[in-house]
């Protein structure tokens, strides 16, 4: 890190500084500290990205060394811009630009809540890629997570049970009774789920 600081030219983001630990945290400022006193801010421009708002004094001593703060709203409360994070993070993952979004699949990321953020529209797309190279992306090549609409984060269980769920009605073009069936459950247990979940039920 402080070979980058103080050699590098242009930007450098250091992601997640809150997750550094203090002795991490005491070598950054250390060399931030040095960057600055060779003069290198006129050539590098460095930012740091926060996952939690609230800060320890080792923390707050590192972000004393950066004049000004932008805090960035929930991805929710601005999903527009998915029709161009979209677009721009497939261009990302496949360079030769034959990879995008249907309609109806854009319409089922708009829907979803984000809780990760753009750090998980970028997961969510980079597993897509992983499978389809090329052509439209439609709503069955996106992962069970974007099939549900609720804010609230799963446990590991809950998110294997929804993707288990999300899965059998794919299978079974959204027949309730059919997926059901096939998972073990009553028809009033997986009502309850898909509405406990959030989830999108595919059309019939």
């Amino acid at each position: 890190m402080c070979r980058e600081l103080l050699e590098s030219a242009g930007s450098l983001v250091i992601r997640h500084v809150d997750r550094l630990s203090a002795r991490r945290l005491h070598a950054l400022s250390a060399a931030l500290q040095d960057a600055q006193a060779t003069g290198q801010q006129e050539s590098l421009w460095v930012v740091v990205t926060l996952s939690e708002t609230g800060a320890n004094d080792d923390l707050a001593d590192l972000l004393r060394l950066f004049p000004s703060t932008v805090e960035l709203p929930p991805l929710r409360h601005h999903i527009e811009d998915l029709h161009e994070l979209v677009p721009f993070f497939l261009a990302r993952l496949n360079l030769q630009g034959r990879l995008s979004s249907s309609p109806e699949a854009m319409q089922l990321l708009l829907r979803s809540n984000w809780p990760g953020n753009t750090e998980q529209l970028w997961q969510v797309l980079r597993r897509v890629a992983q499978h389809r190279r090329s052509g439209s992306i439609s709503p069955n090549d996106l992962p069970p997570e974007c099939w549900t609409v609720s804010r609230r984060l799963l446990s590991p269980l809950e998110s294997m049970e929804r993707d288990a769920i999300v899965q059998s009605l794919l299978d079974y073009e959204g027949n309730k009774v059919k997926a059901a069936e096939s998972l073990g459950m009553s028809r009033a247990t997986i009502y309850r789920k898909i509405h406990e979940y959030g989830i999108v039920t595919p059309a019939s």
